[in-house]
């Protein structure tokens, strides 16, 4: 719906500038259609705040208002291209935690561009302290991360844990930053990151991202590739007895393993 919306904005205006003046001015208006459609699509996502804020937190319309931005952004803003291999593995009911490398800030769009079904997210708490911003995504029953302060992070835990109870698929990066995006083995975990899949008694998603990290250095005229490998859920009575530290090991080394 987003790419569509933008795609007519883009047309039409260009259309419209192009035949109330000479037509030598048409790259000038291509240029600005560009940015005056993505404004469009803004509008039109302001007007379903309301009803955001109003519907159930996992609910198809909302999953599909975050898929279709998400689109939007990878495919004409980023410029990035998503090869996904494992769809089939995702759980599409019950309780579901998603862990994955961090490669970019892009990372989030690469996944909700795809997953079938709904998911909400776990974003720095300084992400929420962006006016209208704050609010869209506190309607998505996100699981905010304050590093600075555990003991809030803690307070929102229980929250999260029941939003993964509740069948609302949660993905969270566990490896807290983005760090050494030129390395593609991750060096280390959070194991705090792994306490809303053990009390939720959650099954375990692991993805695994591969390929071009540096998107805000290429964009908007370089194309970036990212690869996502979706491995086999992992069942709760398969970890149940390890330990925040020995998950965050179990699903490091199932990150970095790679078959030849």
């Amino acid at each position: 719906m987003a790419t569509i919306i933008f795609l007519l904005s883009f047309v039409l205006l260009t259309f419209y500038l192009t035949s109330i003046t000479a037509l030598y001015f048409l790259p000038l208006w291509i240029v600005l259609s560009y940015g005056l459609a993505f404004v469009v699509v803004l509008l039109f996502y302001m007007l379903n705040f309301p009803l955001v804020l109003i519907l159930p937190a996992k609910h198809p319309y909302k999953a599909y208002l975050m898929k279709s931005i998400s689109r939007l952004l990878n495919r004409f803003i980023l410029g990035l291209k998503v090869e996904v291999t494992g769809i089939k593995h995702i759980p599409m009911t019950g309780p579901l935690v998603v862990y994955a490398n961090h490669k970019s800030y892009t990372d989030g769009f690469s996944v909700l561009d795809f997953f079938p079904r709904p998911l909400t997210l776990a974003p720095k708490k300084s992400v929420l302290s962006i006016p209208l911003l704050k609010g869209w995504l506190r309607a998505y029953d996100v699981f905010p991360i304050n590093r600075s302060n555990p003991r809030e992070t803690a307070k929102d835990l229980d929250k999260a844990v029941e939003t993964v109870k509740n069948g609302h698929a949660l993905i969270i990066f566990p490896e807290g930053q983005i760090k050494n995006r030129l390395k593609d083995e991750v060096e280390a975990m959070k194991p705090g990151a792994f306490k809303v899949a053990l009390r939720a008694e959650a099954q375990i998603l692991i993805i695994r991202l591969d390929g071009n990290d540096l998107v805000r250095k290429r964009f908007p005229w370089k194309r970036s590739y990212r690869k996502l490998t979706i491995l086999e859920p992992i069942a709760y009575d398969v970890y149940k007895d390890m330990t925040t530290q020995e998950l965050s090991q179990f699903v490091m080394d199932k990150i970095n393993f790679k078959e030849n």
